[in-house]
């Protein structure tokens, strides 16, 4: 694969995970503001059902999402050219543990939700 390819696609995917963050940040911190100081409105069902989704499927969007560009990110450690692969950072790109990259993502926002359903329910 040329450079400049291999670099464009891990900075279109860099730039699709960064996107991803803050929302998901913004929208889970909105959420347990609402948990926080709903009130009697989050004793209705419908309301109950209404969060949990959001906060279920954003979420499982989210860890999908994300997982596909840890994936790249991966598989673009295996296709650095040899100069950038003898180079310090190349060497560190190469020995990151993505798949444990992986499993950290998906138990951090597995942990978010389930604190966030304890709450709603």
């Amino acid at each position: 694969m040329r450079t400049e390819t291999h670099n464009g696609i891990l900075s279109m995917r860099s730039r699709s995970a960064d996107s991803l963050v803050l929302p998901f940040v913004l929208s889970h911190t909105g959420l347990m503001i609402v948990l926080g100081f709903g009130g009697a409105g989050l004793a209705d069902s419908g309301v109950q059902l209404s969060i949990a989704t959001f906060a279920v499927l954003g979420s499982l969007w989210t860890v999908m999402a994300m997982d596909d560009c840890i994936v790249d990110f991966a598989a673009g450690s295996k296709d650095l050219d040899d100069e950038v692969a003898s180079s310090n950072l190349g060497r560190n790109y190469v020995k990151k543990p993505f798949k444990m990259m992986r499993v950290v993502n998906v138990a951090v926002v597995a942990l978010i939700v389930i604190a966030e359903l304890m709450a709603i329910y």
